[in-house]
C-alpha cells in the first residue's frame, strides 16, 4: 500500500486532515472578497499608506501563507507590503532548531542547514510574481502565547526606537486554539490582544480576526465538545457560548480593555457526501480503515470529522465516553441527516488601535456598517 494513502491511527495527521477539511468547507472567495473590499475602502479613504514606506502586516498563525495572500490581493497598496508571518507548525515555518531567531536575523537568508517551510515558499512565490505588491517578508517559528513577540515581530531598530510598525495584524481561524490551549487560554489571549494593540499597532492600525462561531449543531460545537471537551453537548448553553465562542471572547476582551470592535458575519457550512451514513460503521472501527483508501468521498468525510476532534483514531476509539469515536460519528451523521450539512458562520471582527483618532474610528465603523448592509455579507 502507498504509505501516503495509509491512514495512521496512532497519531492525528493534522496536515492531511486539514487538507480534506478545507476542501469540504468550500471557503474559496467569501472571506478574501470581504477582506479586499474592506482594505480597498480604507485605501480609498486615505489610510493604509505612509508615504513611500510599505504597509507592514503581521500574520499571526500564518499556516501555509496562502490565506494572507488571498486577503491582500487586488488591493491598491501604492507603497507596497511587508509581511511578518509567525506559526508554531514546523511544516509551515521550516523550523528545525531549538532556538527562535531574534531581531538581528530579520530578513537574513536561510543557511544551508535550514529547511524552507511552506509559508516561506508561498510568500516567496507571491513576491516574485507580484501577486501582491510584496517588498519583503519574514516567516518565523513562534508560539504566540509563549514567545517574546517583541523579539519575534520587530526589527532591532524598531525595538531601539520603540516604534509601532504594524498597520494590519491578522488572526485567521486560530482563536479556537488559544481558547482551548489551557484553562486560562481566553485570559491569555486577552493579554495578547492588549499587548499587540498597545505596543505594535500604528495610530491607524487595525487587528482583524476571522473565526467560525460556536452555534448549535455547528462544526465549532463538534470541535468544542470532542476536541477541547469544554461543552457538554453540541447545543451549547448561553454560558458556554459566552465563554468559548471566539466572537464572544473577543467582544468580552474589547469590553475589558476598553477597545472598539466592529463586526461582520457570513455563512460557511461544512459539507459531507450523500453516502456519509454508509461509511459510519467503518469510521467507528480503526481496524477497517483500509476499506476507505480507494474511496475519495469516504476519505473526505472521514478526515473532515477527524479534523474537528483533533485526536488520533486510536485515542478516540479507546474513549468509550460521550467524547469518544462512536459518539463523534453518530453525532455527525445525525446532524447531516437532519440538516444536510453542518452549520458554520464566520465572524470578522475589526479592532482599531486605542491610539486611533475619532475620525478614523468613525470612518472604519461606517465602512463596516455599509458592508453589513450589502450583499457581500450574505
Amino acid at each position: 500500500m502507498d504509505e501516503d494513502k495509509k491512514i495512521r491511527t496512532d497519531i492525528f495527521e493534522y496536515n492531511k486532515a486539514f487538507h480534506y477539511f478545507k476542501t469540504a468547507i468550500y471557503e474559496s472567495t467569501k472571506a478574501p472578497l470581504l477582506m479586499q473590499t474592506l482594505l480597498n475602502k480604507l485605501v480609498d479613504a486615505g489610510y493604509l499608506s505612509h508615504g513611500e514606506e510599505p504597509v507592514v502586516v503581521a500574520d499571526m498563525c500564518c499556516g501555509a501563507g496562502e490565506t494572507i495572500i488571498t486577503y491582500l490581493q487586488n488591493v491598491a497598496f501604492q507603497s507596497g507590503l511587508e509581511i511578518r508571518a509567525v506559526d508554531a507548525n514546523p511544516e509551515f515555518t521550516g523550523y528545525q532548531g531549538t532556538q527562535m531567531v531574534g531581531p538581528d536575523d530579520m530578513y537574513q537568508p536561510l543557511t544551508s542547514t535550514q529547511v524552507r517551510g511552506v509559508a516561506d515558499i508561498n510568500l516567496s512565490s507571491a513576491k516574485q510574481s507580484q501577486t501582491i505588491p510584496l517588498k519583503n517578508y519574514q516567516v518565523r517559528h513562534v508560539d504566540v502565547l509563549k514567545a517574546d513577540l517583541t523579539q519575534a515581530l520587530l526589527t532591532k531598530d524598531e525595538i531601539q526606537d520603540t516604534k509601532s510598525p504594524f498597520q494590519l495584524v491578522f488572526f485567521s481561524h486560530c482563536v479556537y486554539y488559544f481558547i482551548g490551549a489551557c484553562d486560562d487560554g481566553s485570559q491569555q489571549f486577552i493579554h495578547l490582544i492588549d499587548k499587540i494593540n498597545r505596543q505594535y499597532l500604528t495610530q491607524d492600525g487595525i487587528i482583524i480576526l476571522l473565526h467560525s462561531i460556536l452555534e448549535p449543531n455547528g462544526y465549532i460545537a463538534i470541535e468544542s465538545k470532542f476536541c477541547h471537551k469544554n461543552i457538554k453537548d453540541v447545543v451549547p448553553t448561553d454560558e458556554e457560548y459566552n465563554k468559548y465562542s471566539p466572537d464572544a471572547v473577543i467582544r468580552n476582551a474589547c469590553h475589558v480593555l476598553g477597545l472598539d470592535c466592529y463586526e461582520m458575519q457570513h455563512s460557511l457550512p461544512l459539507h459531507f457526501s450523500q453516502h456519509l451514513s454508509e461509511y459510519a460503521d467503518i469510521f467507528k472501527d480503526p481496524s477497517r480503515y483500509d476499506e476507505l483508501i480507494a474511496n475519495n468521498d469516504a476519505l473526505q468525510d472521514f478526515y473532515s470529522i477527524l479534523f474537528l476532534a483533533h485526536r488520533s483514531p486510536d485515542e478516540l476509539y479507546r474513549d468509550t465516553s460521550t467524547f469518544g469515536l462512536a459518539n463523534l460519528v453518530d453525532t455527525t451523521v445525525n446532524i447531516i441527516k437532519s440538516v444536510g450539512y453542518m452549520k458554520g458562520r464566520v465572524s470578522v471582527q475589526i479592532i482599531p488601535s486605542k491610539k486611533a483618532s475619532h475620525i478614523f474610528k468613525h470612518k472604519l465603523k461606517t465602512i463596516v456598517d455599509n458592508m453589513n448592509d450589502s450583499d457581500i455579507t450574505k
